[in-house]
């Protein structure tokens, strides 16, 4: 993601998928990866969607500055609505102020400036690009119109990133031991 997403500071993040496939250790660590490293970037707003509390909990200890469980609301309304809301506000004796307000959820309407598909699957994939950007369904021309970019990413480079990533842990900003799981002994590693 630092390659190739070119974090900088003040940018909103939105990580599709944390708990990844099957819930396995290793991609569950690549997508906490994602976030820990949108916040060593300076990213503003660090947005974790996923099915699971328990891996949207661990995303948040590890810098979300917000969560969204897609199995109970809607990740594009949360991270780009803005529209009226009808209900009532009142002031301290009773009285209404007003019947309706504004909601900017997440990212004010705007939506993520990167948004990161971490499952691989239709829906997701769906969300992450309805999530970038202006607001609405996305298909290819809007894509190729407002020049959003749909760039692969296999791993890292090891040479250049780990010496990096040790330097992050060391200084404390990259938290190593929020990515760990569940401990084996070597007994069970079998």
């Amino acid at each position: 993601m630092a390659h190739v997403a070119k974090v900088h500071p003040r940018d909103s993040v939105a990580v599709i998928g944390v708990s990844g496939v099957g819930s396995s250790c290793q991609f569950h660590r690549h997508c906490i990866h994602n976030i820990q490293i949108a916040r060593a970037f300076g990213a503003s707003d660090i947005i974790a969607v996923d099915v699971q509390d328990e891996k949207l909990q661990k995303a948040k200890t590890c810098g979300a500055t917000a969560t969204i469980n897609s199995k109970i609301e809607d990740p594009i309304e949360r991270i780009k609505l803005n529209e009226m809301q009808k209900f009532p506000t009142y002031d301290e004796s009773g009285t209404t102020k007003a019947c309706c307000h504004w909601s900017h959820e997440i990212t004010g309407g705007r939506g993520v400036d990167i948004a990161v598909e971490a499952l691989g699957k239709p829906l997701t994939f769906s969300q992450c690009t309805q999530s970038a950007g202006a607001i609405g369904e996305i298909d290819i021309n809007r894509l190729v119109r407002r020049k959003v970019q749909v760039i692969g990413s296999y791993g890292g480079r090891a040479r250049q990133d780990l010496p990096k990533l040790v330097k992050l842990a060391e200084s404390g900003i990259f938290n190593l031991a929020d990515a760990v799981t569940r401990k084996y002994g070597f007994e069970e590693a079998g």
